[in-house]
């Protein structure tokens, strides 16, 4: 028997032993990940699975492009590429070119972040090996088409601040250790001359609390420079810095616990979107004069501001309106003016970047059954128009918009797709959900959900508390002694669509990664009656001493703060790995994790991998999936996505009775 003891309390943990990465821990990774190999690559279904992920997975996929001065850079994947590559237009002569390709590496590279000075002369980015997300700084040069040769390791999550014809820069490292790695907290503000050692960089802004992370953002020509000191996802700290100072002096202009602003700049005036639990999105501006943040108007209560651009004299808006998203050109004096979205606004916009030299916008969107894709706005009153390749595929999908009632009264979003002219059910049915960290769970495009659309499933996203559907007051409703709201909506929702003949029990998965692998996690421990499957992806599932394993310190005041007695109740009531029960009917499971998961150590998975095996009386499978060559999601090749993708919707389609389409029937066609 094994117990660790927590505030006098002796916690029963039977597998503590694997969070070691010695020789057995590793013995039992490769004999659950051959066991779970052997059992899904035979499956019959794998290989048909594979081949339609693999065709409309196939597709030309932008990022979002930045515009400063004549150049405009984004992350591109192009069909057929294993990765996103770095490429570049000059807006004079409309010449592309690639500043980086990660494709052509020996071992998996992936461009992690990317931004251009302000003038656009200086392309900065960081590049990371095997999803590992300590990226190293690299710098090109468009005015001498060169590469520099500066560099600087340790930028993982890295912002970079660069003024008009400067020689210097500003950005974030975290400190480096002897042996040249770099710790996971206390990164600080360094400006960094072009041409010299970065060991020679000075600090010029470092904060007491070494789980604060900042973002940088320069004036366009006045000498100042705004750090924003993030405190979790719900507050932050505002400074100004006098870059024109040899001494750097900085003077904060906003301090909370309680609220943030989300800081932008429209030339050399500081505006921002005040979120608070309490009021409604305001758009203010920073009046030095006053030394005081004037409110230039307030968001309807029911319409919280997701983001928010200077554009045309106004704001160019994206704002929530009934659980969709709507985009608004407003003007200085708050008048809006709706601009269609795709879909009625179901789905996801990836970002938005405005050009100020051409007054031109862009914006990415993407849905259940629209892959990634750009559009450009030339004027304030709209419209999109579409810019680039349109993808290949198209679906003949239903995507439609729901919102359920729970039993406190709130009303949860829900966003379905199903296959048209189908039967709404009771059919299978996979529902997703994250619930957390102020972000927002909306449709987007993925092989894998047209796969199951297209084979006779319905597909759920659930916009649960803790994301930021609903403003702030909805992400706070779902953190910290709240989170267990978060679980009872995701079980709200399943409730829902079994008592509305979508679906029954027998025939209802989960899925989620990440704070997502949470829920699917407790889903799992506290309702397994309510499903037959569930995917849980790089999940935290030991919530009693989840910060002490990589960077998951940062994610106290979201979770809680275990060494906290009473913050330590809330997160053992609901901590998965802490409450599974012996000889419970647990639903199949696939848990799955990656070897160079650097942000939620893969120890969450092995242990609860290891208990459910042991305690299941169900008969259905509990696999475990290691990736060996990956981390928690970003850099991931192609075909690391791909093979594990297949893996998934191989076991779902298992589980859950669906026969996948092979491609003779399939109801897609070329554009």
């Amino acid at each position: 028997m094994s117990y660790v003891f927590m505030h006098g309390f002796p916690i029963f943990d039977p597998y503590y032993a694997l969070e070691q990465d010695g020789a057995m821990t590793q013995e039992f990774e490769k004999i659950q990940h051959e066991r779970t190999r052997h059992a899904l690559r035979n499956d019959p279904y794998w290989p048909h699975v594979h081949d339609q992920l693999q065709r409309w997975g196939d597709v030309d996929t932008p990022g979002m492009p930045q515009v400063r001065g004549d150049t405009w850079a984004v992350l591109h994947r192009p069909p057929h590429a294993n990765q996103f590559r770095l490429e570049v237009m000059d807006l004079k002569t409309q010449d592309v070119f690639v500043v980086y390709e990660p494709n052509c590496a020996a071992v998996p590279e992936a461009i992690d972040w990317f931004t251009l000075s302000n003038d656009g002369r200086y392309v900065f980015y960081g590049v990371s090996h095997q999803g590992d997300e300590w990226t190293v700084l690299k710098i090109f040069d468009m005015q001498r088409h060169a590469f520099l040769s500066d560099e600087i390791p340790g930028t993982r999550w890295t912002s970079v601040a660069m003024g008009e014809g400067a020689d210097a820069f500003y950005y974030t490292r975290y400190p480096l250790r002897a042996d040249g790695t770099a710790d996971h907290y206390g990164p600080k503000v360094y400006r960094h001359q072009l041409g010299t050692p970065y060991l020679e960089d000075v600090v010029i802004y470092e904060d007491a609390d070494l789980q604060a992370t900042f973002t940088l953002s320069l004036a366009t020509t006045a000498p100042w420079l705004l750090i924003d000191t993030h405190r979790g996802w719900s507050a932050n700290e505002l400074a100004l810095c006098d870059i024109s100072q040899p001494t750097h002096p900085i003077k904060t202009i906003f301090a909370s616990q309680e609220a943030h602003i989300d800081p932008f700049w429209d030339h050399n005036e500081l505006l921002g979107i005040y979120q608070s639990a309490n009021s409604p999105s305001d758009v203010v501006a920073w009046r030095a004069a006053s030394n005081a943040w004037e409110t230039l108007w307030s968001a309807e209560p029911n319409e919280a501001i997701e983001q928010c651009y200077p554009y045309a004299g106004g704001f160019l808006t994206l704002r929530w309106r009934c659980a969709r998203l709507v985009l608004q050109w407003t003007s200085a004096e708050g008048e809006g003016h709706d601009i269609d979205l795709p879909h009625q606004g179901i789905g996801t916009v990836m970002g938005m970047a405005i050009d100020t030299n051409r007054q031109e916008a862009w914006l990415g969107w993407t849905s259940f059954d629209h892959p990634p894709q750009l559009f450009r706005m030339r004027s304030p009153l709209g419209p999109l128009e579409s810019w680039g390749v349109d993808g290949p595929w198209r679906f003949e999908m239903d995507v439609w918009a729901e919102e359920v009632e729970g039993p406190d009264g709130v009303f949860i979003p829900i966003y379905l797709a199903k296959k048209r002219a189908q039967s709404t059910g009771p059919v299978p049915t996979i529902v997703g959900g994250y619930g957390g960290f102020n972000i927002a769970y909306t449709p987007v495009y993925s092989p894998g959900i047209a796969l199951w659309v297209e084979s006779g499933g319905l597909y759920v996203v659930a916009g649960l508390r803790g994301g930021s559907e609903r403003g702030e007051a909805w992400h706070q409703a779902g953190m910290r002694e709240r989170k267990q709201s978060v679980f009872d909506d995701m079980t709200t929702v399943l409730r829902y669509l079994i008592q509305r003949g979508y679906t029954t029990a027998s025939m209802l998965g989960i899925t989620g990664r990440s704070n997502g692998g949470l829920l699917t996690g407790a889903l799992v421990t506290q309702h397994p009656e309510l499903m037959r499957s569930a995917i849980i992806g790089v999940p935290l599932l030991d919530m009693v001493r989840f910060d002490q394993f990589l960077v998951a310190a940062l994610w106290k005041d979201e979770y809680g703060d275990p060494a906290v007695y009473q913050q330590w109740q809330w997160l053992y009531r609901y901590s998965p790995y802490h409450h599974v029960v012996p000889y419970t009917k647990y639903p199949a499971v696939l848990l799955f994790t990656s070897a160079h998961d650097n942000r939620v150590a893969p120890l969450h998975a092995r242990k609860m991998a290891a208990r459910l095996q042991d305690a299941t009386g169900s008969g259905y499978p509990i696999y475990l999936r290691i990736a060996p060559e990956a981390g928690h999601g970003v850099g991931k090749t192609r075909e690391q996505a791909l093979e594990e993708e297949s893996d998934i919707w191989t076991f779902q389609c298992r589980q859950l009775g669906v026969t996948p389409t092979t491609g003779e029937k399939e109801r897609a066609s070329k554009a």
